[in-house]
């Protein structure tokens, strides 16, 4: 028996631990090994650990009681098996949440987590939603008819209403939650953020036991990108448009950097934005510093919600109202974007904040390289991950997520 407190300072390796394919550590207690799955080899080192021949990693007490035991082993087995009576997550927040299993009811505060789970096929689960999903009948058709908890995004959650429902845990993308239901699990995951994307589906995976099904999501997602990353590969620095990402809000025209949820989806195949670097995540622009840069191509994010778009309509007038209103601001006018008609609406809140960011990176290579894509269809990528959602919606003949849109092959 090794008492983890004499070997805290060997937690120092972790980074060099992983030793998996993947590119994640899987934050799961009992993941001794530090790599993307918890199997026989995470037995075998916490026997290591126990003979002191290797280091503990911080992931190495399974069962999170202090000390690093034959217990350890022996929920490490259970979770192999998928008998363990409670799994030890690491969540968003860097906390340890003991989750009792299996996982009996969840609610799910925000469409991220929804449209995670449904890839899952984990959906018999959830009890209760959030207003962005009841609000989204096409797309959620069964969810949306669960009671609604919270306002879009998980805001303004009716802490009673969620007490009263008593889930097994609660999944949230606010750390402040925790403080108001300490009689539940929650579960911090921020699904909206690409970062990170893989490690959190497969942890939902172990939560929902649901494994293979998170295994295979994550292979389609990953195929799905690295083709259109090889693609990419090919063009030189010199071939790449200026491009900037934006968002109108009520005090004026806002850019996506790097640190955005909307601003990392470029970077994951390879395509640098204008004001990547710069401070905050939706910075204000300043007029004279867009004209300076003078991009190429000008994508618009987050769109209000009075503009008609996404799976609820196939009219594009209010999405053409939306781009000419900017087309037409006399500061733009002169810009490359806007005289060669490289300004484009893409429904943000459709593909961009959650797992459905896939679609973004499908559409965007589109609109970067035009000629490099042209015989891509985002729709078919679009399509494929709709059926993954178990969705029957035909993108030939309904929605509207890109204007213009984009012809197919």
């Amino acid at each position: 028996m090794r008492e983890i407190s004499a070997v805290l300072g060997l937690c120092m390796i972790l980074t060099a631990m992983a030793a998996s394919a993947a590119d994640f550590t899987l934050g799961i207690y009992g993941n001794a090994n530090m790599d993307d799955t918890i199997d026989e080899q995470d037995i075998a080192y916490v026997q290591d650990v126990i003979h002191g021949t290797k280091p503990a990693t911080n992931l190495s007490d399974a069962n999170h009681d202090g000390t690093i035991d034959e217990k350890d082993i022996d929920q490490i087995k259970q979770i192999i098996d998928g008998t363990e009576k409670k799994l030890v997550v690491q969540d968003d927040a860097g906390d340890a949440i003991a989750i009792d299993m299996p996982v009996a009811s969840a609610i799910t505060g925000d469409r991220s987590h929804a449209e995670a789970m449904r890839a899952i096929k984990a959906t018999d689960r959830i009890i209760a939603v959030t207003k962005g999903i009841e609000d989204q009948s096409v797309f959620f058709p069964e969810l949306s008819k669960l009671p609604s908890v919270a306002s879009e995004y998980g805001k303004d959650p009716d802490w009673e209403a969620i007490l009263n429902l008593k889930p097994t845990i609660y999944i949230t993308q606010y750390a402040d939650d925790k403080k108001q239901l300490p009689r539940i699990q929650v579960v911090l995951l921020k699904l909206w953020e690409p970062s990170g994307f893989e490690e959190r589906i497969v942890k939902l995976g172990y939560i929902f036991d649901r494994r293979d099904e998170a295994i295979q999501y994550i292979k389609w997602h990953n195929d799905t990108i690295e083709s259109i990353k090889d693609r990419i590969e090919g063009q030189s620095e010199k071939s790449q448009p200026r491009i900037l990402l934006a968002s109108v809000y009520a005090d004026g025209i806002h850019v996506h950097t790097n640190r955005s949820g909307g601003g990392q989806i470029p970077d994951i195949i390879g395509v640098k934005i204008l004001g990547g670097d710069l401070i905050g995540s939706h910075p204000l622009l300043d007029s004279e510093w867009v004209i300076k840069q003078n991009p190429e191509v000008i994508l618009l994010l987050d769109v209000p919600d009075s503009v008609k778009k996404g799976y609820n309509t196939s009219d594009t007038s209010e999405m053409a109202a939306y781009r000419n209103d900017f087309m037409n601001n006399t500061i733009f006018k002169k810009l490359d974007a806007v005289k060669n008609k490289r300004v484009y609406v893409l429904d943000g809140k459709s593909m961009t904040y959650s797992g459905s960011y896939i679609l973004s990176i499908a559409y965007m290579a589109k609109l970067f390289y035009p000629e490099v894509f042209r015989d891509f269809d985002p729709r078919v990528e679009h399509q494929e991950y709709l059926k993954l959602q178990g969705l029957d919606y035909n993108l030939k003949e309904n929605g509207i997520f890109v204007y213009p849109p984009i012809e197919g092959k």
